[in-house]
Parts: C-alpha cells; structure tokens; sequence
C-alpha cells in the first residue's frame, strides 16, 4: 500500500473510531449533566444534536477517504491474504454504516431541530432516529477499530525456490 493511502486509510480509521467515541462520551456526559440540573428531553436533545450532525458530516468524509483509499490498495497491493480482505471487509462494512449514519439517520435529524420543541410527532420521529443511530455507529465503531487491529497484518511472500 503506498504511504499516501495507508496515511489516508488510518487518518480515515481514527476519525470514525476516535472521534466516534471522543463525540459519544461527550453526548453521553452533556446528557447526564443536564438531567441532573433538570432539563427536559428535548432541551438535551436541542443541544446534543448538532454535535452529532456537525461530526456525521466530518465522519461521512473519513468514510468516503476509507473506501478510497482500501480501493486503491485493492488496485495496487499484489499480495492480498485473508487478513488484508478481513480488513477490506471491516473498513467497506464501517464506510457504509457512517454513510447511514450520516445522511440517513442525522441529516433528517438535523432537518427536525426546529421542531423539536413544539411537534410532538417530530420529537417522536427524532427519538426514532437516535435510536436507530446508536447501534449503527456503535457497529462503525467496532469495525473501525477491527480494521486497524488488521492494518499490521501482511501476507508473507514465500522466497522462490
């Protein structure tokens, strides 16, 4: 793989899987302290989602970089062993979950935040959508940090006899 899609492929890897989880804990925090001073549902939510939504579109563009970049390794790599395609298939599975993630799940989110306070039927909408989101990013997750636990991974080439 050449350097500038190995760099490409693991800066990709560390935004869907570190800022993913850096976003997460953020949330995750946000909403805890903000049940505890007594705010409402749709207040959190009102401040929650847009870091969701601002990070959807900086992870929808690690995504794109990923499939890039695992293509042009596909393209270019002659020695492709189970571990390589092991990782093709974590990065490509992770890819298609943040593209989900981003413009099916929160870029709808992201069209009812004006609502949010004074719709009931959008609210119920929104929590369906963050309900969804969760596992889906949760999976891109994981599969992100696969794909990099695969990146060291290389098939050994066997000396000509």
């Amino acid at each position: 793989m050449s350097k500038l899609a190995e760099t490409a492929r693991l800066l990709a890897l560390s935004i869907i899987f570190g800022g993913s989880v850096a976003i997460v804990f953020v949330v995750i925090n946000n909403a805890r302290e903000g049940r505890a001073a007594g705010l409402d549902q749709a207040t959190i939510g009102l401040a929650n989602a847009p870091l969701f939504i601002h990070f959807s579109k900086l992870a929808l563009g690690a995504a794109i970089a990923l499939i890039v970049s695992e293509a042009a390794d596909f393209f270019t790599n002659p020695e492709k062993g189970k571990c390589t395609f092991a990782r093709y298939g974590t990065s490509a599975l992770s890819a298609i979950l943040v593209l989900f993630f981003a413009l099916g799940l929160t870029a709808p989110m992201a069209d009812m935040l004006p609502q949010l306070k004074s719709d009931a039927e959008v609210v119920a909408k929104f929590d369906k959508l963050h309900k969804i989101s969760q596992p889906v990013l949760g999976t891109a997750i994981a599969l992100a940090l696969a794909s990099i636990a695969l990146s060291g991974k290389r098939k050994k080439l066997q000396p000509e006899t």
